[in-house]
């Protein structure tokens, strides 16, 4: 009777339940053929539910929990011949690189990648500038040869995430001089779709590099983390990928023109600690115009690499 009752105890005790599930049940959702949604919103369920654990009590279960977040990533890429990313954000995205400077290689597109900006069809050297994508889709290529790689991109130069927040006001909108560009969040949506079915589609992940424009303003640094976690939340939940990678350039403009950049730099840090399957990408020594804002065409080839780099290693776990 004792032992009985000391087994009752340990299992009652709240961490004991919260390591048994992750150790015991989550290996076996990890190894699951990946078929459909409902899987992926059962870890999204139970991150959720651990946050608590892992942000304040128990820092080993957030390392648990990255890890089986990147096996379904690396499922997901395992079963499919196409690899579709979505890259968004403002000028860094949309690209000051100047497609001239590069080498004849890096002008192609490669055979496997079919880039969509902005809502049409493109090759790579079309446009006098150029985004991340190019270094990005060179070096995915050659880790991926025999898969499709598709990459969407829509990017909006001078943009808040007042002007991406999925609940889009005009007033907010205004606040940062972005009541033109209209609600991003819903055209980012719509020219996804145009590009890509998304019911059945597994996206590989969303590269976003954006934040500068809120370092000009208190009150969008001061909610940087809030609005940022509010927009991943409603794109996974459109995507229909409720654990999608996110991977996030790190803001580097100069600060007397940006006095509010640290406070966004820091909200970036802390938002990669709270969103799943979030990795921020250092843009440290960079080559920059000389504005020292937008990325030269050697900058913006660097930040592509970046981004694969980042994304190689997640399915190399």
């Amino acid at each position: 009777m004792q032992r009985i009752k000391l087994g009752a105890s340990f299992i009652n005790n709240s961490r004991i339940k919260v390591f048994f599930f992750i150790l015991i049940i989550f290996p076996l959702l990890a190894s699951v053929q990946v078929r459909a949604n409902p899987v992926e919103d059962v870890v999204l369920h139970v991150n959720n539910q651990l946050s608590h654990y892992s942000r304040f009590r128990q820092p080993k279960v957030g390392n648990i929990l990255h890890h089986v977040n990147g096996e379904l990533i690396k499922t997901n890429v395992n079963q499919t011949n196409e690899l579709v990313f979505i890259l968004a954000g403002q000028s860094n995205m949309a690209g000051h690189g100047t497609t001239a400077k590069l080498s004849a290689n890096y002008r192609r597109t490669p055979a496997n990648v079919k880039f969509y900006f902005n809502g049409y069809p493109a090759q790579m050297n079309r446009f006098a500038r150029f985004g991340p994508e190019v270094g990005f889709a060179h070096a995915i290529s050659r880790r991926f040869p025999h898969k499709t790689i598709k990459l969407i991109k829509f990017a909006v130069g001078g943009t808040s995430l007042f002007a991406w927040d999925p609940n889009w006001r005009l007033g907010k909108a205004r606040q940062t001089r972005n009541a033109s560009a209209g609600p991003l969040f819903k055209k980012l949506i719509k020219t996804v779709r145009r590009h890509t079915s998304v019911k059945g589609v597994k996206f590989a992940g969303i590269l976003w590099m954006q934040g500068e424009t809120d370092a000009r303003y208190s009150n969008a640094a001061r909610t940087y983390a809030q609005n940022l976690s509010r927009f991943v939340r409603a794109l996974r939940k459109e995507l229909k990928s409720p654990t999608l990678a996110f991977f996030m350039g790190e803001v580097d403009p100069p600060a007397n023109a940006f006095p509010f950049r640290d406070m966004v730099r820091k909200a970036q840090r802390s938002s990669t600690a709270s969103i799943r399957n979030s990795r921020l990408i250092s843009t440290r020594g960079l080559a920059k115009r000389h504005d020292h804002l937008h990325y030269s065409a050697a900058g913006q080839l660097a930040l592509g690499g970046r981004f694969a780099k980042a994304f190689i290693q997640t399915v190399r776990r």
